[in-house]
């Protein structure tokens, strides 16, 4: 989670947006992330999907807005883990990231204009 984090922060910030913790009530908007992988079999062989999904919250905890997407990608090693984000590469979780500040400002400029 730690590549996805730091992309988050830095695309935020390119994007004139404050990164704030949840608690602090001066944050317009929360958004919270929720996030599954699970190894399967795909056309091209083993494959680990990551499914994410991110809610925008109002300070009270409404949900304003849902962002949802997956990715996939092969499992490269030979031997089975017991643990599919081990299959995950960091590149994987900063699109996520990326695709997710996307989805947020398109949303967030959809209700402005």
């Amino acid at each position: 989670m730690t590549p996805l984090s730091r992309r988050l922060g830095s695309d935020a910030r390119a994007s004139g947006l404050v990164i704030r913790p949840s608690n602090d009530a001066s944050a317009e908007e929360i958004l919270k992330g929720y996030f599954s992988a699970f190894e399967g079999n795909g056309p091209k062989g083993r494959q680990v999907t990551i499914v994410y999904v991110w809610d925008v919250l109002d300070q009270t905890g409404n949900r304003l807005n849902r962002m949802q997407g997956q990715e996939v990608v092969p499992v490269r090693s030979a031997t089975r883990e017991s643990d599919p984000w081990a299959a995950v590469p960091a590149a994987t979780m900063e699109l996520i990231a990326a695709k997710t500040i996307s989805d947020y400002l398109n949303w967030r400029d959809s209700r402005r204009g």
